[in-house]
């Protein structure tokens, strides 16, 4: 098995993160998310959103079998409504993550996202990068054999609730 790449950041400034990574290890285990064949659980990640979307204040994220990502909050949210906010976000995700297979692929990535809108609208929508890969010919450099040439992303709107 190999170790685990939990990446944790620090609270902003004017920010918060309603959740520890205690509890969170905890919410995974309880809501029995799946993990790569290759990890004992799921990546945790904890970051600064730098800018709010069209659908509200980022929440949280998901990669299917990969990665789970919380997160911080404006301080304008009580810590109990963010607390509130992200267990309904990691409930929508695990029952995500048992109606779909994870997809290794260099191409495509898939990934689950939840936004706070205005009346405490959660939203989850599922966020697909696409990738145009270059080919590599004799002629051209190593270097840019991996690279992609161009990343078009699709964000569609899976389900909204009101959380109380």
């Amino acid at each position: 098995m190999l170790p685990n790449k939990d990446r944790i950041a620090r609270s902003a400034q004017g920010r918060f993160f309603p959740v520890t990574v205690a509890e969170t290890l905890a919410l995974i285990r309880e809501l029995r998310f799946a993990s790569s064949p290759y990890r004992k659980r799921t990546d945790v990640i904890f970051q600064n959103p730098h800018t709010d979307s069209k659908l509200g204040s980022y929440i949280a994220g998901f990669y299917p079998a990969d990665a789970l990502v919380v997160c911080s909050f404006r301080e304008e949210f009580t810590q109990l409504r963010a607390r509130t906010l992200v267990r309904a976000a990691l409930q929508s995700f695990s029952a995500i993550d048992k109606s779909t297979q994870p997809d290794w692929n260099r191409r495509q990535v898939t990934s689950f996202w939840a936004y706070v809108g205005a009346l405490n609208r959660l939203t989850i929508t599922k966020r697909v990068r696409t990738a145009t890969i270059t080919k590599y010919r004799g002629s051209a450099k190593f270097s840019h054999a991996f690279k992609p040439k161009g990343v078009r992303t699709s964000e569609r709107v899976l389900h909204s609730i009101e959380v109380t």
